[in-house]
């Protein structure tokens, strides 16, 4: 997702407190501040219009800093929006923005990528997707996604959802097939349809499984994969060759520190 959407799903690029700060104008500070003054009924002065972005890293207005309870609330979950929240469309919180902001809605709508834990009702969607993808048998990624969701395990299945279509997904098992059983887990089933390709939800995907699973005290992960270039890009390095199970052929390791 577009680093400039916020957790609500405004546009932080076309706010007015960052157009000033990033271009240093502080006559555009002045009239912010008076303008967010009037409308909000407290004193707002031209130094509090200072932001760099919701999500993004540097200064943030006092009340994006510490006292929006959306953004508050996003950062405990640890979720990149609220789009990714199972709660989105009951959220009262979240209604204050989206009720009046259409377009709110539509950018955090565009691309969610989530946990399965998040949407267990897609699980049979998920499975089947998958096998499709794979043609590893249905029944296996079951399995395993339905034993992530009994918390039989922490080894999770990730997903990316261009509105109600899933566009991608990865997950964790404890070994992808090659002989190199002491490297665990594994990243698995990397694979985001045609179509969304360029759009950087792989990206994205090994981010979120990296992330969910040092919340967790589960590191390194390790995948192993042919591509030599495109892993690199998200902070992977390669680490040693292993061999495949089934054909005993050789087949790169890389690992995430």
């Amino acid at each position: 997702m577009n680093e400039y959407i916020a957790y609500c799903g405004l546009n932080c690029e076309t706010c007015e407190a960052r157009i000033a700060t990033v271009n240093h104008d502080d006559a555009l500070r002045r009239q912010v501040a008076k303008e967010w003054s009037e409308l909000n009924g407290v004193e707002i002065t031209p130094e509090m219009i200072n932001c760099t972005g919701c999500r993004i890293d540097g200064p943030k207005t006092p009340y994006c800093e510490s006292l929006c309870p959306i953004r508050q609330c996003a950062m405990k979950k640890q979720i990149q929006t609220c789009g990714n929240c199972a709660e989105m469309g009951t959220c009262e919180k979240l209604a204050v923005i989206t009720g009046n902001n259409p377009d709110a809605v539509k950018n955090l709508r565009e691309y969610r990528t989530l946990s399965l834990r998040e949407r267990p009702e897609l699980l049979e969607d998920a499975a089947t997707w998958f096998h499709e993808k794979w043609g590893v048998p249905r029944e296996a990624y079951h399995a395993c996604m339905t034993a992530y969701l009994n918390r039989e395990t922490e080894y999770g299945w990730y997903l990316c959802l261009a509105g109600n279509r899933i566009a991608g997904g990865l997950g964790l098992i404890e070994n992808d097939f090659h002989d190199r059983k002491d490297l665990s887990p594994n990243v698995c089933a990397v694979y985001t349809e045609e179509e969304y390709h360029g759009q950087g939800i792989a990206g994205r995907l090994l981010n979120l499984a990296v992330e969910d699973m040092r919340a967790k005290g589960i590191s390194p992960l390790y995948l192993v994969t042919d591509h030599i270039g495109f892993y690199e890009r998200y902070g992977w390095e390669f680490l040693c060759m292993a061999h495949e199970d089934d054909s005993g052929n050789e087949t790169r390791v890389y690992i995430h520190r």
